[in-house]
């Protein structure tokens, strides 16, 4: 379940207190870009960092991996350090991988397939048409920071905010993150991101 527990922290930018943001009083330029942006992205590939942060946790725990993404809602998450894991999204089917072996588990595939949603709509800007998430626009000098608040009692039991991070000359994401409370939360950053290049299809049906 430790795979489990990464991807419902998952959905993923970064720490309000990091650098100082301002409100867009009329987001609506920003919000079109996005979309735009979103609308000519056919694939995505990207290295990612990966910290953790628990009231359980003395310090925090640290992973690496890659991460592709295939329109229409194909994605594979690998996860490389400290263990390998790994998540297939192909269509509606999904596959999971942990230490080698494949989960068969019905529970933690119910688990993977309700957050299989969200991750699609993080990748494929489904999320701007707020029909699950209230959003707020904020910008510094190099970047919009758009915070996600769940409409649904649902997705609170999951989440209680989302922070997703771009920059403002490309429009992609440079950090997300998934908090479930204050002193609980998921920040993934990424780096050495690809636009539109060729993925094979193998790569979200294979191990």
């Amino acid at each position: 379940m430790k795979l489990i527990s990464s991807f419902l922290l998952f959905l993923l930018a970064v720490n309000a207190s990091a650098q100082d943001y301002s409100k867009i009083p009329d987001p609506k330029a920003c919000k079109t870009a996005l979309e735009k942006q979103h609308k000519e992205t056919k694939a995505i590939k990207a290295d990612f960092t990966e910290t953790a942060t628990s009231a359980l946790l003395t310090n925090a725990q640290k992973g690496s991996g890659k991460m592709w993404y295939k329109s229409e809602n194909k994605i594979r998450w690998e996860k490389t350090k400290p263990e390998n894991q790994i998540i297939l999204i192909n269509g509606k089917t999904v596959k999971l991988q942990e230490k080698g072996k494949e989960v068969s588990s019905a529970s933690s595939k119910m688990v993977v397939k309700k957050i299989q949603g969200l991750m699609v709509q993080m990748m494929t800007g489904e999320f701007l048409n707020e029909k699950e998430f209230r959003i707020s626009y904020f910008e510094n000098k190099s970047n919009y920071k758009l915070v996600l608040t769940p409409k649904s009692d649902k997705m609170k039991r999951y989440v209680s905010e989302i922070n997703l991070v771009f920059g403002k000359k490309e429009l992609t994401i440079k950090e997300l993150t998934m908090q479930t409370d204050k002193d609980n939360k998921l920040v993934y950053s990424f780096s050495n991101m690809e636009v539109n290049g060729t993925i094979n299809d193998s790569k979200f049906t294979t191990f």
